[in-house]
């Protein structure tokens, strides 16, 4: 399943962890957007993860999950590109 995820957080640290967090899942595709396809044992990893970053009485996280019907009508407009994971990395 494709997530979307968005993110205000005030404290540097914190949103530097919550960024470094969210790369071990998926692409940034804004400064605080990111999207990642992910199976569902990972998307609970993600979650649990990023549970454990944040302040939840001070940041906002926004995780916003995408059927395959919903992710194929996701647009992009001018610059942007469209994050499609690999079914393999070459190292």
């Amino acid at each position: 399943m494709q997530y979307s995820i968005c993110y205000d957080i005030a404290d540097d640290h914190r949103r530097q962890r919550l960024s470094d967090v969210l790369l071990d899942f998926g692409k940034r595709v804004e400064e605080s957007v990111f999207q990642c396809l992910l199976a569902p044992p990972l998307a609970e990893e993600m979650l649990k993860r990023i549970q454990r970053t944040i302040e939840p009485n001070s940041d906002k996280v926004h995780v916003l999950a995408l059927c395959e019907a919903c992710a194929e009508k996701t647009m992009k407009l001018g610059i942007a590109e469209l994050n499609i994971d690999s079914e393999f990395l070459i190292i």
